[in-house]
């Protein structure tokens, strides 16, 4: 029992979780995977990283062991490593108009494509929080994940060694949202009084 209270309360801890497990860095990733603000630590980063690996594998794995023609490549950059179409999916429409993903020869969906394109779609926002939450544990903001999409390789490097870094302790100030201040909990810092008008206190006298 202590155990298994041991193991929620460090998977739902908020903050960074120095020296995190596969198991628990898996689970925050589904928990905290929906939180912009924070920090996370690289093993919660990089232990999600390695199921992606796994899911990649198989992702192309299967189809190819199965006969099936080849329908899914991988990429990998600091939003994780992810399936992706070699081909065209038809996903919605008619025979003269739809809407598909992916580039190349124009296909329907199998099954097992379904599952990939959820999985894709499920795990797009818990992999751009996290590499947020990963920036802001080096004490930067999130916002230079835009250099992934306006640099291209250059953002890629750059981004990356960012993560791969230690932390820095000033990457605290992300542990506070901006909800914070509506809490009832939160108080403004007491006001420093002046000391050339502050009325001195009363000298205490002993019985």
């Amino acid at each position: 029992m202590g155990d298994r209270s041991s193991f929620r309360s460090r998977a739902l801890r908020q903050g960074p979780l120095r020296d995190a497990g596969p198991l628990e860095a898996w689970v925050r990733f589904w928990t905290q995977g929906w939180r912009f603000s924070g920090r996370a630590s690289r093993s919660e980063f990089f232990w999600p990283m390695g199921f992606e690996l796994v899911v990649v594998v198989l992702a192309v794995g299967i189809p190819v062991w199965s006969g099936t023609p080849w329908r899914w490549d991988s990429y990998a950059d600091p939003f994780g490593i992810v399936p992706t179409p070699a081909v065209h999916f038809h996903l919605f429409g008619s025979p003269t108009w739809w809407w598909g993903y992916g580039d190349g020869a124009d296909v329907p969906p199998n099954p097992w494509d379904v599952v990939l394109l959820l999985w894709v779609a499920a795990t797009a926002v818990p992999r751009w929080t996290l590499l947020v939450r990963r920036l802001h544990d080096r004490d930067h903001t999130g916002l230079w994940v835009l250099l992934l999409a306006l640099t291209g390789p250059l953002g890629w490097l750059v981004v990356t060694v960012m993560v791969v870094r230690r932390p820095r302790a000033a990457g605290v100030r992300f542990d506070r949202t901006m909800w914070d201040a509506y809490k009832p909990s939160a108080s403004l810092p007491p006001e420093p009084q002046d000391t050339a008008t502050a009325t001195p206190a009363a000298p205490s006298s002993t019985t």
